[in-house]
């Protein structure tokens, strides 16, 4: 109790309310989990895409599937992506064999195909967001 000793701010007074810098926050490993993460942090060949996947199939099942091939992320995609999805690996070599051992495998009672990651180029991608739009 008092006004001294160790508290949260600087000065040692922790005030009833904090402002949010002192508390931490997005960079103070805080807020959020997989901070950084995402397929889009991975380079374009060390990512494979996913085909036919059943409605329902959550990305730790996915992920459980492709671990054995060396996974380090995957993700299930929704709306207009629905049945697909992609898994990233350390390097373009793990990636290969990947889509070499896992094309044509069943998860959950579908047949996955299982491919390299193409870039969706740049004029597709506008045009894609001028029909959602």
């Amino acid at each position: 109790m008092g006004w001294g000793g160790k508290g949260k701010g600087p000065g040692g007074f922790a005030p009833v309310w904090m402002p949010t810098f002192w508390k931490g926050g997005w960079n103070d490993k805080g807020w959020g989990k997989g901070k950084g993460k995402g397929h889009r942090s991975f380079a374009i060949e060390k990512k494979v895409w996913i085909g036919g996947l059943p409605e329902g199939v959550t990305f730790k099942e996915l992920h459980e599937h492709m671990k054995p091939a060396g996974a380090k992320w995957t993700e299930v995609f929704e709306g207009k992506g629905k049945g697909t999805g992609v898994a990233c690996f350390a390097s373009p070599d793990e990636a290969a064999a990947a889509i070499a051992a896992l094309n044509g495998s069943v998860l959950n009672g579908a047949t996955l195909q299982v491919d390299v990651w193409e870039a969706k180029p740049k004029e597709a991608a506008a045009e894609a967001e001028a029909k959602v739009a």
